[in-house]
């Protein structure tokens, strides 16, 4: 299970050795500052002395580094794709530099979605958008399931979907936060997954993680734009898995529907099929947050599912 680490610090004269490790001669850091949105690492903007005078530090304790995936994922998209990504400055897990795993990132300018108060046409402008990015995205297609360059897994894309669904079920803080009643329907519902998401056409590459808190905005001459995408996870899946993100927890996506599937039109069933990715998304937010919320989210989805 992921291991939470967004209360760490960084010192200045850590964040100055870090510096010096990618721009090879020393920097003078004038700020470390806390970005908010960081859920599993901590994440600091850093201001210094010279060009280009800011970057992005994403930490974690050298146990829980995933920055080696995280760093080639944004690399992939950066070379194979016309996705905005931050470019990736320097990755180090091994603690020889500052006593964590970090990952240094361009610093993408503009502000993050999340919490940001748009009037409904600037909202529907950026899904917009986004919607153009992600149907780019989608026309790269793989040989097999998983992340760029993986070993070939599952020929099937219901088995993947079933392993994830099952890895998490077992996990003992969904075991201990949820009712077995609840618990129930889940299992029930896992074992439904396989048949029905058995077709799901070619492997597409899909960004993996598309919501608020991984989107970069910023405004010019009074229109917003998409700045850049963070945090993928990215691989090669069934491009629903994507989409039903989009719409998990009732987000609203008129929008973006509107202008994805003018290009890529929704198979029959998409309605149905979304909900095992709800489920997999729920079952993960019960496993790191135990509020009510994601609880009964897991206990209606799972209810539904087993009801059709």
């Amino acid at each position: 299970m992921i291991d939470l680490q967004p209360d760490l610090e960084l010192a200045t004269d850590e964040a100055e050795r870090l510096l010096g490790a990618w721009l090879g001669h020393p920097a003078t850091c004038t700020a470390v500052v806390p970005l908010k949105g960081g859920l599993v690492n901590s994440v600091f903007r850093l201001e210094f002395d010279q060009s280009p005078f800011h970057a992005v530090v994403k930490i974690h304790g050298i146990d829980g580094d995933t920055f080696a995936e995280e760093a080639q994922a944004l690399g992939y998209l950066a070379g194979e794709t016309s996705c905005p990504v931050p470019r990736v400055h320097l990755h180090d897990g091994t603690g020889s530099v500052v006593p964590h795993a970090f990952l240094l990132l361009e610093h993408v300018p503009g502000m993050c979605l999340q919490g940001l108060e748009l009037d409904p046409a600037d909202r529907a402008a950026i899904d917009v958008q986004l919607a153009g990015v992600l149907s780019e995205l989608h026309r790269h297609h793989g040989e097999s399931w998983g992340p760029p360059g993986a070993e070939p897994g599952a020929p099937n894309w219901g088995h993947v979907v079933t392993a994830r669904l099952a890895e998490v079920r077992e996990s003992a803080a969904v075991e201990a936060r949820l009712t077995p009643d609840v618990l129930t329907l889940v299992d029930e519902a896992i074992e439904l997954a396989g048949p029905e998401l058995a077709d799901a056409g070619a492997p597409t590459l899909v960004h993996g993680d598309v919501w608020d808190g991984n989107l970069m905005v910023q405004q010019e001459g009074g229109r917003w734009r998409i700045a850049g995408l963070l945090d993928p996870n990215l691989q090669f899946a069934d491009v629903e898995l994507e989409l039903a993100y989009l719409e998990v927890f009732d987000n609203q996506r008129e929008a973006f529907f509107a202008a994805y599937t003018a290009v890529h039109p929704l198979r029959p069933g998409y309605e149905r099929r979304r909900l095992f990715y709800w489920l997999h998304t729920a079952l993960l937010h019960v496993a790191l947050f135990d509020e009510e919320f994601f609880r009964d989210f897991t206990a209606r989805t799972a209810a539904t599912i087993t009801a059709s």
